[in-house]
């Protein structure tokens, strides 16, 4: 409960700064309905995380954040009188132009230019209908831009990972070769021809892949792309591969099951035999399914030997392979639609 501040003559204490005396005005009505509708994701996202997620959450909360310094600056005369005008078209529209040239920005920034990324466009356009659909306020979404990827790297950088892979492999008759090599051979191959995630990549099963004489052929998965499908069903996508990769997959496949039985993996275990396309090929978990974390670090113990060599050519570090999957997967996924635009 608040005081009435005191003159000096009369409580004897130091005179109040006139900065303390300044009332605050009270924030307008529409970021006050939006701190209520946050209000009520932060419960759901205390007591289910599968219906809102903490990454969520956190965009929700960037959102309304942006919007709070975005109606100072000017949406519409009426922006702040209640949510459903904060969330008017024209509101709406100038808010993502604020936010598109960089002026919402808290915290600084090393690149010169200011302009966000598409990709957060439409974060903010996900979070709004969210919003909206909460406070049950009809929303007209603006329309999407298409799924920018950030500047990548040189597709060359794919060579060499492909070019340390296969010498490794030399250094071994082919009966000998370790299991890991063996299995990096086939996924890397299947990461040149399907560009998969590493999510679509740990998902996949051997009965996905589309055999033609004894030999792998294509295969079939589900994309799953960041951000979603926005509601539409996921629809199979079958992908013809390189007929190299192929008998590296037919290879994979002899190795894996050799280690189905060196680990005890057998049909009347609890869940039965694993159907996952790559297994584990280390000990204690040899047999069984690796994850999308397994193979990330895979790539990137690959990676890192790549990146000595290329220090020991004293590459300039801005040249350097790449040791994020995702990374190298936007390089190829780039080079492949440059490809086909000019084609």
């Amino acid at each position: 409960m608040s005081s009435t501040a005191r003159h000096l003559e009369v409580s004897g204490d130091r005179p109040t700064p006139a900065v303390a005396l300044t009332a605050v005005p009270a924030p307008p009505p529409a970021l006050r309905e939006l701190e209520r509708i946050l209000d009520r994701f932060r419960t759901v996202n205390r007591t289910a995380k599968d219906v809102v997620s903490d990454s969520r959450m956190q965009q929700l909360e960037w959102v309304a954040g942006e919007l709070a310094l975005a109606l100072p600056l000017g949406l519409t005369e009426a922006a702040g009188d209640s949510l459903a005008e904060l969330l008017a078209p024209e509101a709406v529209h100038a808010y993502l132009l604020y936010g598109r040239g960089g002026y919402l920005r808290t915290a600084p920034i090393v690149a010169t230019d200011p302009t966000s990324y598409d990709t957060s466009e439409r974060i903010r356009i996900f979070c709004l209908e969210r919003i909206a659909e909460q406070a049950r306020i009809p929303f007209e979404a603006p329309d999407l831009p298409p799924w920018g990827l950030r500047p990548t790297v040189s597709p060359q950088m794919a060579d060499l990972i492909t070019h340390h892979l296969e010498e490794e492999a030399a250094q071994w008759p082919e009966a000998n070769r370790p299991d890991l090599i063996v299995r990096g051979l086939a996924m890397w191959g299947v990461m040149r021809d399907v560009l998969p995630r590493l999510g679509e990549l740990e998902s996949m099963l051997v009965d996905d892949l589309v055999t033609e004489n004894d030999l792998p052929r294509a295969i079939t998965l589900v994309r799953q792309p960041q951000g979603g499908l926005r509601g539409k069903m996921p629809e199979p996508e079958t992908v013809g591969l390189n007929p190299k990769t192929g008998q590296r997959l037919h290879e994979w496949l002899d190795r894996r099951s050799q280690l189905l039985v060196q680990g005890g993996i057998r049909g009347g275990m609890r869940g039965g035999t694993p159907r996952h396309l790559w297994l584990a090929a280390w000990k204690p978990n040899t047999g069984m399914p690796i994850d999308r974390r397994s193979i990330s670090r895979w790539y990137k113990a690959v990676a890192d030997d790549v990146q000595i060599k290329q220090d020991a050519q004293k590459v300039p570090e801005e040249d350097l392979v790449p040791t994020r999957w995702e990374t190298m997967r936007r390089t190829l996924l780039a080079q492949r639609q440059a490809a086909e635009g000019t084609a």
